[in-house]
């Protein structure tokens, strides 16, 4: 997959995220923030990479769990936006890398404990996924873990904005998948998931409906808001 940069320009870097009391809450990064955590589960003695880190909000949040994270982007406007950050900040255990998901050269075999997909899989078309995994195995040691937090295609949201009912599609959101889909993905690539499980919408009254909801079989998936995989290398 060949970046595209008229879809990544510096305006929607720095537009990433904007905060509105109800579309993007507080409540929706702060329950973001709680799934990346248990979907990579960082520990103090872990090297940490982030795949697709944009701005470096999640590596950040990671660093603080982890011994040393690697972010990872293939645009150079978002590193240098992350950079500036983490230097206002005076994070000291960051560094980054310029470099396509689908090939981390620079990352050598076994050397990470975590990898971290966050909101980056629906960016992504199948044959990259693929790469990704390959190179994600690659770079983990035995035992190392993936995470990944997505949204989930059974979503109602999502089934509307996949047929233009209301809601339109982010363009940068290309592949946005079911999770048996990244099962079967992951389960081929030579992982093992180890958790597999979703997380509700943040927004008012909506979370209330979901919460009851999304347990349930048949329709639940209908009302899981994001996907939370964590994989392990076999």
């Amino acid at each position: 997959m060949t970046f595209e940069r008229d879809l990544y320009d510096e305006a929607y870097w720095k537009g990433l995220h904007p905060h509105h009391w109800f579309k993007n809450p507080p409540r929706k990064y702060a329950e973001r923030d709680r799934d990346v955590l248990r979907v990579v589960n960082p520990r103090p003695e872990d090297l940490v990479v982030e795949l697709g880190s944009a701005r470096g909000d999640v590596t950040f949040l990671l660093a603080r769990h982890a011994r040393e994270v690697v972010g990872v982007d293939a645009a150079p406007e978002a590193l240098a936006l992350a950079e500036a950050a983490r230097a206002e900040l005076e994070i000291g255990n960051v560094r980054w890398l310029e470099a396509d998901v689908a090939d981390l050269g620079p990352v050598a075999d076994g050397s990470v404990d975590a990898v971290a997909a966050i909101d980056l899989v629906e960016h992504i078309d199948d044959l990259t996924l693929v790469a990704m995994l390959a190179e994600c195995r690659r770079v983990l040691r035995p035992g190392g873990r993936l995470g990944i937090y997505t949204p989930d295609r059974a979503h109602y949201v999502e089934r509307m904005k996949a047929h233009d009912f209301v809601l339109k599609q982010f363009p940068q959101h290309i592949a946005v998948r079911r999770v048996a889909a990244y099962r079967r993905f992951l389960l081929e690539a030579g992982f093992a998931v180890e958790l597999e499980t979703w997380s509700v919408s943040p927004f008012p009254f909506v979370r209330w409906i979901e919460r009851a909801l999304s347990p349930l079989p048949i329709v639940g998936p209908t009302f899981r808001y994001r996907i939370l995989i964590r994989a392990v290398r076999g």
